[in-house]
């Protein structure tokens, strides 16, 4: 059976928006977080992140780390870390394969274009 990628995103999404009370620099956060992926892509992103939001980034860390995710991206004995240092070199690990850099991108990029959506009206 496989499994909905779709709904992790859309439950990291809800989870970013409730773990903020100011839904305007949220909303801010959300659109200039997506805008450095798609412009220079993940690695920036969540060196950006990093410096403006680290709620967010750990969100979506927590969402690389989803099972179905993970298993992907990493040997079964890794994981994505809270510690930034550590994820930096997850996060090269994974670029070492264009298809799963693509995979992670697309997947993060979703989450983000949902919580922006769910900012906007929330």
């Amino acid at each position: 059976m496989m499994h909905n990628l779709d709904f992790e995103c859309m439950k990291i999404a809800q989870e970013i928006l409730t773990s903020s009370t100011d839904k305007d620099k949220l909303e801010n956060n959300l659109r200039k977080a997506l805008g450095v992926l798609q412009e220079d892509g993940i690695y920036a992103m969540f060196l950006w992140l990093e410096d403006k939001d680290k709620t967010v980034r750990e969100k979506l860390t927590g969402l690389l780390n989803e099972p179905e995710i993970k298993r992907y991206l990493l040997n079964d004995s890794e994981r994505f870390d809270e510690d930034f240092a550590i994820l930096c070199r997850n996060l090269v690990e994974v670029a070492k394969d264009i298809d799963k850099l693509l995979f992670m991108k697309r997947i993060i990029e979703r989450a983000l274009i949902y919580a922006l959506y769910h900012a906007k009206i929330g």
